[in-house]
């Protein structure tokens, strides 16, 4: 991650490192993400500087970058009225402005919580389909919206059927250390306004590397997933289709940006099972109810077979990093490795059994006390205290 945390500085975004894999992720999967966080804490900057260095227009006439007010914008303001010219030939189309979505590339929902239930049902389709009234919104391919937390005045839960359709639900850091302070004190405005080729070369590799993860691999990842959810479902909690299918795609993601770093541990599988999960988990921004023990009770279950294969996956990850050695230093599709991997190799000097048990113990720590940590309380500063880094 440090070479993507490099570049969200060069634009002025310090302090995210804790979530900078979720953000990554999201870019390169293009699918919505949900930012709840304080007020000040740069989450509409951090929108409209990422769509900045992707190369879209945030501040002419005909910017491609727009941040909507969901508490203020009246729905006509985004789609604009209804043109009666076509509307006489039987075609529906809309009368365009500076505001409307039809001609926008990457959009902000900002304060999304703020908007009334039937302002959020709007809000929906252009979430799930990017579509308003079944009509196509042609070039829109970033969907960030963002929120404070319940609890402040004015902010209403979001519908559930509304936070299902985010990709992620991610808390962003509320403490920034002394360095960052300093670093967004002395930053200078307006120092990088230019497209970044060395961040969309980056989305498009970590791309690649999932799209062509082994199958091996992405199957530790589907057998998780379907082994969670189905514990979830028989401990009576909704844990949807839609909802499988998007985590197995941020996990593949997750695993591809570990490839890309070059950096695989037990503690980075855990890590990644657990954000994951957590960052799929809706309920800190609807009125659900936590349920903490179903959740990690479903979790310690899907674990099992991940502990059991942990020294396969470890051989799996070094033979792939030894294959790359100079790294992917190109998005074209020739660079992307021939993964004929062979997991059989049992030369490892840590026996399954430890492996197992210290994940397991990392899994337990890290879900019930870091869940409780980074999402109830919103320390996302939080840190395992287990030696779990070799």
């Amino acid at each position: 991650m440090k070479k993507f945390n490099s570049i969200l500085e060069q634009y002025g975004i310090f302090g995210y490192q804790s979530i900078a894999k979720q953000i990554l992720a999201s870019l390169a999967a293009k699918e919505p993400i949900l930012l709840v966080g304080e007020q000040g804490t740069g989450k509409t900057l951090l929108a409209e500087k990422l769509s900045i260095a992707l190369g879209y227009d945030a501040y002419s006439q005909e910017k491609e970058f727009i941040a909507y007010d969901a508490s203020k914008s009246m729905f006509e303001d985004v789609i604009g009225f209804p043109n009666p010219n076509t509307m006489q030939n039987g075609k529906l189309e809309y009368i365009q402005t500076p505001m409307t979505i039809w001609d926008k590339r990457f959009i902000l929902v900002d304060e999304i919580s703020r908007a009334n239930p039937s302002m959020q049902n709007k809000w929906l389709e252009i979430i799930r389909s990017r579509r308003v009234m079944g009509k196509e919104i042609p070039y829109l391919e970033y969907i960030f919206a963002a929120m404070n937390p319940l609890g402040y005045l004015g902010v209403n839960p979001l519908d559930s059927a509304l936070a299902d359709r985010f990709f992620m639900i991610v808390q962003v850091p509320t403490n920034f250390d002394r360095e960052d302070l300093s670093k967004i004190m002395n930053f200078e405005t307006g120092t990088r306004e230019t497209k970044s080729t060395e961040l969309i070369d980056l989305i498009a590799t970590i791309s690649k590397i999932s799209e062509n993860m082994k199958n091996e691999y992405s199957g530790l990842i589907e057998n998780f997933i379907i082994d969670f959810s189905s514990k979830v479902e028989q401990l009576g909690l909704l844990f949807s289709p839609r909802r499988a299918a998007m985590l197995k795609k941020c996990l593949s993601l997750f695993f591809a940006i570990d490839f890309y770093d070059g950096k695989m541990t037990e503690k980075k599988i855990v890590d990644n099972l657990i954000t994951g999960v957590k960052n799929s988990w809706n309920y800190f921004v609807t009125d659900d109810e936590p349920q903490l023990d179903i959740l990690k009770e479903a979790f310690l279950f899907a674990t099992k077979k991940i502990t059991a294969n942990t020294k396969q996956t470890k051989e799996y990850f070094k033979q792939y990093k030894k294959s790359n050695e100079n790294g992917f230093k190109s998005t074209n599709s020739r660079n992307i490795p021939k993964q004929n991997i062979n997991l059989n190799n049992t030369d490892d000097d840590e026996s399954d059994i430890a492996a197992m048990f210290k994940i397991a113990g990392a899994g337990l720590e890290l879900f019930t006390v870091g869940f409780y940590e980074m999402v109830i309380k919103g320390n996302a500063n939080w840190k395992s205290k287990l030696d779990i880094n070799n």
